[in-house]
């Protein structure tokens, strides 16, 4: 699906919003995200401050990590100063499985205080792949045409020009691999930037160049798609079950 559309008005809506935004920097799959969305929206219905402050420390006893999301979830709807000390101290040491929820638990007891506080507070951001700063990560990928695997000399015209488009528009390659027919690479976007013309002409260039890329890639900011995920996509768009413009875009 071509996300373009989408990400141009999400793009609106944060300059609207005079660019005062925060990013959740810790990449966190969207299930968990929305997992503790559903929780913390039911736990509000029903919540009563002076009796989930009093059982803080059954995140340190040996209750059940389903109990203790909730407890997470309850104390993070507080939004006060000492609800956002409790969850700084037990996600110094939590439960194994449960690290993304705290820090989920403490991002939304931060958000609230700041309403709280401010006339105007920052919009936040959360994606897959998180962010930093006033950037966003997002996962790409690439297809050679042959189907053959890329050899050095086609390797070192496409990394070159993921590289270029990356220092050109001010963001941060963190990664770039090549496996076979594919390319997989994630970065660092400025939020400001539209990737999908410049990540098209990345493989126009290249193409002039001798790489053999096809037209189709793939971009997105929810997941890093591992390469069985990339074959399947590949296959659907050989056989017409997903087209060009189904197989990039810039989904947030």
């Amino acid at each position: 699906m071509d996300f373009s559309g989408t990400f141009e008005d999400f793009q609106k809506v944060v300059r609207e919003n005079g660019g005062d935004i925060q990013i959740m920097e810790r990449e966190v799959g969207l299930d968990t995200q929305m997992a503790y969305m559903r929780m913390s929206k039911e736990i509000k219905n029903n919540l009563v401050p002076n009796i989930v402050m009093a059982g803080q420390f059954e995140l340190w006893d040996d209750s059940s990590r389903q109990s203790k999301r909730k407890k997470l979830a309850a104390i993070a709807s507080l939004g006060r100063p000492e609800a956002i000390r409790i969850l700084q101290s037990y996600q110094e040491t939590p439960d194994n499985g449960l690290e993304d929820w705290t820090y989920l638990a403490l991002q939304e007891c931060k958000l609230i205080f700041q309403a709280s506080m401010l006339d105007h507070p920052p919009m936040f951001i959360s994606t897959g792949l998180g962010g930093r700063g006033q950037q966003l990560r997002f996962f790409g990928a690439f297809f050679s045409e042959d189907g053959l695997p890329l050899e050095t000399t086609r390797q070192k015209v496409i990394s070159g020009e993921i590289e270029y488009m990356f220092d050109k528009f001010g963001g941060k390659l963190e990664f770039l691999a090549f496996s076979g027919q594919f390319v997989t690479f994630w970065g660092l976007v400025p939020i400001d930037v539209s990737l999908n013309e410049k990540v098209q002409a990345v493989i126009d260039e290249s193409n002039l160049l001798g790489a053999g890329l096809r037209k189709d890639f793939i971009l997105t900011n929810v997941k890093k798609l591992t390469y069985n995920e990339l074959g399947d996509i590949l296959e659907k768009i050989k056989t017409g079950k997903m087209t060009n413009g189904e197989s990039s875009g810039e989904p947030i």
